[in-house]
Formats: structure tokens, C-alpha cells, sequence
């Protein structure tokens, strides 16, 4: 049972204080985030929200919005949010947004064309990892409607008989491709793009497009160049959804929803950037994983979605909270003495009730949880929303509650810290909000922990050596 440094238990907790369940809560943009159940005092949360501005949160999200260069090892800014701006967004100072605006319009141009039909194709391959997936196809999933002339086959990893099966049962002369990749370069991108374009045939360029910043490269490989649809340098992979890499998304549920989407992460920009320092749901976000993972010291993270919608939530958020934390020095170069990133997991609730959930009620370890979900959802089966819903509740209890009037085998120990984020209805505008109030939560806690929120070095070494290993493998 959790128990550190006399850190009171939830059941101490809620009483000693009668409106703990009022007053740990938060409400905005139509999600509540309930954090009662995690086991910080008023006192020591107060004390979080005073490090907020010893660490000089406001000023780095000034100089994030001013487009200065908060990427160090990089020197570079990291202005994705000027990906989801409007023409009065004040980027104006640091970037082209004419330009932006217009290579949004042209991606959006084609994702309709796609969506309606005109374009001719049935079928559409999206060719990217990592942050060229995650993202977009988080999207496409939660916000799919079934509306759309076109589907889409998200191809990552290199799995082989997948392909195979694809090319089985897909019509090439129906089939275009998307090749997502920052650079252009991506192993697993580029052998299943030089894969498809064989298989797709004479004509493939035609229906073929690039989502690069690397516009040479995609040319050389074929892409014509009125089908590159670029984004800038300084967008990194794990933020690229708002760029082109979300054309096949965009496709999938529509320009009008992609729109909407990219309306409601403008939205948490302004919240965020006039409340840096304050109560925006973000920087309590970012507060309460500094508590778990440095005060408490627990380095695990479960993000748990009881909305079937969200169950890819966990896969993007274990890519935007471990590649951007994931550091062992400080902007400095100065090796860290204190932990950084804490490991995410998670998927489907329901599903994972009766897989993990029994070594995270009566095991000895412990690992706090993030219950996700909504209150509505309009599909014919009513009930089976509620069912959701019920579980949710039931579980964010039995973690923090846990049950002692049985026989030891049956006893749970409780005092797992458990929040729940649930929003009102999930629709494109509160589902950009929350991602984008995600991304800044991660960038906030890179700033109390003096971080590098923006590079990825430790992801380059494997790559390198997987490299001279398979060209020994090729020569047997």
C-alpha cells in the first residue's frame, strides 16, 4: 500500500476534508478532471502551484509562443501551434502564416476531395510511425463517422503478411498512398512506400502525396511536386498531427471536422498562454505528474479510456510524455538526479479489467491511473455507453476505496492514486482542446524540470546500430 514519507492516505484525506470531492476538481472546455483520489494535501498543492512560478513557467511559455528557441540542442523553436492558428493569431512575428494558411487550405483541398468521393479512390494507404501515426490516427479513429468515401489503412511497423493481405484485397487502380515522414528518410516509411508505389503501378505518382519537410527528397522519390504538401522544419513528429500529416485523418472524418478539431486546440493555446502560471487544466496536469512520479515516486502512468473512441489515447501519450521527458540531463548538459518520464501504458477499460486490473488492485506495487471517458455518446446502443460510464466510477472507487470485509485473498489494499477526465460529449472541438492542453502539459513539466521537451537523441542510436547490423545480415 502506498505510504511515503507519512503522506496521508485518500481515505485520511477525504476525512479530514469534507470538500475535497468539490474542491479537487476542475472544469473546462466541457472535460472534468477529478483528483481527488490522488493523495496530495490542499497545502502541498498550493506549494506546487508557487513552484510554477519559481520556475519561471509563465516567462518559458512566453518565449514558446514568441517562437524563440526553446528546442537547445536543436536551436530551433517549436511553434506547432501555429499549425491550428488563425490569420489574427499573432504568430505573425515569427513565422509566415500566409504560408501556413495556405499549405493547410491545400492538404484540407485534397482530405475533401478524398472524403466525398471526387477524387476517384476507395482506399488510401498512410505510411508513417511514430508521430506520423500516433496522432492522426488517434483522430481518425475518435471522431469517425462513417461518412467518408475513402478508407484508410494506417501501415507503420514493417509487417509483411499485413501488406500482403492489403494487396490481396485491395483494387491498385482505387488505391492511393500518403507517405508521412518529417524527413523523408524514415526506414520503416520508406521500404513500405517503395513497396506500395510498385504494387500500386503505373500511375501510382498520380495518386500519391508526401507529407514532408523534406520536399526534395519526396520529389526524388517520385512524388510530384504539386503533390508534396509540406509543414516547417521546426514541427517536431510528435506535434505533426495539426500539419499535413493529418491529411488521411482529415480524409477519414471530413475537412469540417479537421477544422473544428484544429478550432478547439487554438482555443487551449489562448487559455493556456493567458494562464500559464494559473489554474488552466494543463499546468494542473503538469503538477500533478510531477507529485506521482518525483514526491511519490511512482514511474508508472496508466491512461485508461472508457470511451472506445479514445483507446488509442494511451499509444499517442506514450510518445508525447516519454519522448519529451525521457531526458538524463538538464538544458544545461548537467546529468539529472531526479526522475523524468514516467512509463505510460494503457488501452481500453473494459478490456483491461479483465487483463492488468488484477495486479493493479491486489499487487504489491503501485501505479496511478488516469480514467478516461464521457458522459454521452449517440450511437443506437445507449446502455452500453452507460455501462462504460458505470465502470469507470466503479473503478476510480475500488482503487481509492479498495475493500477490507473479506477473507485476505479477497481484501484489496485501496490508496491507489486514480483521477478521472471525463468530458461532457467527445466531439472535435473538445478533443482538440485536449490534446492540445496535453501538449502543454508535458511542456510545462519539462520547464519545472529544467528539460528539453523537444529533441529525441536516444531514439537515433538504435537506429544506428540496427543499420550495420542488417548489413552484415545482407552479406549472411
Amino acid at each position: 500500500m502506498l505510504r511515503k514519507n507519512d503522506n496521508p492516505t485518500i481515505a485520511e484525506l477525504f476525512a479530514a476534508d469534507s470538500d475535497r470531492q468539490h474542491d479537487f476538481r476542475q472544469r473546462q472546455s466541457g472535460w472534468e478532471l477529478d483528483f481527488s483520489r490522488i493523495p496530495i494535501e490542499r497545502g502541498r498543492l498550493d506549494a506546487l502551484h508557487a513552484l510554477t512560478e519559481s520556475a519561471g513557467l509563465a516567462k518559458a511559455v512566453s518565449r514558446l509562443f514568441a517562437g524563440e528557441s526553446v528546442n537547445s540542442s536543436e536551436q530551433q523553436p517549436a511553434l506547432h501551434m501555429a499549425l491550428r492558428a488563425g490569420e489574427e493569431s499573432g504568430f505573425d512575428s515569427c513565422v509566415d502564416m500566409a504560408s501556413l494558411l495556405r499549405h493547410r487550405e491545400r492538404f484540407l483541398d485534397l482530405a475533401s476531395r478524398l472524403h466525398d468521393g471526387s477524387s476517384g479512390l476507395t482506399d488510401l494507404f498512410h505510411i508513417g510511425i511514430g508521430g506520423s501515426d500516433l496522432g492522426p490516427r488517434l483522430v481518425a479513429d475518435a471522431l469517425n463517422a462513417d461518412d467518408s468515401a475513402i478508407r484508410v489503412h494506417w501501415l507503420s511497423t514493417l509487417d509483411g503478411r499485413r501488406f500482403e493481405r492489403l494487396c490481396r484485397e485491395l483494387d491498385p487502380a482505387t488505391t492511393g498512398m500518403v507517405v508521412a515522414s518529417k524527413s523523408f528518410s524514415t526506414e520503416e516509411t520508406i521500404t513500405q512506400a517503395t513497396a506500395a508505389r510498385q504494387w500500386l503501378g503505373e500511375g501510382w505518382a498520380n495518386r500519391s502525396w508526401a507529407a514532408t519537410a523534406s520536399a526534395g527528397k519526396a520529389t526524388e522519390f517520385g512524388i510530384p511536386a504539386d503533390h508534396v504538401l509540406g509543414f516547417p522544419s521546426f514541427v517536431g513528429g510528435r506535434y505533426s498531427l495539426w500539419s499535413s500529416v493529418g491529411v488521411s485523418a482529415a480524409a477519414r472524418i471530413g475537412p469540417d471536422r479537421f477544422r473544428r478539431l484544429l478550432a478547439g486546440a487554438e482555443r487551449a493555446d489562448r487559455e493556456f498562454r493567458r494562464a500559464a502560471a494559473g489554474d488552466h487544466m494543463a499546468v494542473v496536469l503538469a503538477l500533478l505528474m510531477h507529485f506521482l512520479r518525483r514526491e511519490l515516486d511512482l514511474n508508472t502512468l496508466g491512461i485508461i479510456s472508457y470511451d472506445p473512441r479514445l483507446s488509442l489515447l494511451a499509444d499517442h501519450l506514450q510518445q508525447l510524455v516519454m519522448e519529451s521527458l525521457g531526458k538524463g540531463v538538464d538544458l544545461d548538459d548537467r546529468p539529472l538526479h531526479a526522475p523524468t518520464a514516467p512509463l505510460i501504458y494503457g488501452g481500453r477499460g473494459t478490456d483491461l479489467q479483465h487483463s492488468i486490473f488484477q495486479a493493479l488492485h491486489q499487487g504489491i506495487d503501485t501505479h496511478p491511473l488516469v480514467l478516461v471517458g464521457s458522459l454521452r455518446d449517440r450511437h443506437a446502443y445507449p446502455d452500453w455507453h452507460q455501462a462504460q460510464l458505470a465502470h469507470l466510477l466503479a473503478q476510480a472507487r475500488a482503487f481509492a476505496n479498495g475493500r477490507s470485509d473479506g477473507k485476505p485473498h479477497q481484501n484489496m489494499p485501496g490508496n491507489r492514486p486514480v483521477a478521472t477526465l471525463i468530458v461532457d460529449e467527445l466531439d472535435s472541438d473538445n478533443l482538440g482542446w485536449l490534446l492540445a492542453s496535453l501538449e502543454h502539459a508535458v511542456y510545462g513539466l519539462s520547464v519545472l524540470w529544467g528539460i528539453n521537451a523537444f529533441d529525441q537523441w536516444g531514439v537515433e542510436e538504435g537506429k544506428r546500430l540496427a543499420a550495420e547490423i542488417r548489413a552484415r545480415l545482407q552479406r549472411g
